[in-house]
């Protein structure tokens, strides 16, 4: 009998604990809906810089940006530069090497490319 009433205290301590847990709910103010707070963003600060390449290399660059214009897509040399720049941020490590070296020292080319 003891068993038994071991187990009706218990229930009933936990059916107390159950009340005292539902009027504490009850008792607090409804939670306030969250609002993400928006980031506020600085303002991209844009820094002059003036590169020195090669006259081939501005030739392609010239190329590249009339061949844009004739597709309809009109550019200036310096949001080509900032595109490669962008694509060159997903290049593989290794393919990315390959292009410093190749900048640092180039082939020797066997004959002029007009």
């Amino acid at each position: 009998m003891s068993s038994a009433a071991t187990l009706s205290s218990a229930e009933a301590i936990l059916a107390a604990a159950k009340e005292l847990k539902v009027r504490r709910l009850a008792a607090m103010p409804p939670p306030e809906p969250l609002v993400k707070a928006k980031k506020v963003r600085k303002p991209t600060r844009s820094v002059r810089c003036s590169l020195r390449i090669p006259q081939s290399e501005y030739q392609q660059l010239i190329k590249l940006k009339k061949r844009l214009a004739r597709r309809g897509v009109p550019s200036k040399k310096g949001q080509l530069v900032r595109a490669g720049l962008l694509l060159l941020g997903h290049v593989d490590l290794i393919d990315l090497k390959v292009a410093i070296r190749n900048v640092i020292a180039p082939e020797p080319l066997l004959y002029k490319v007009k």
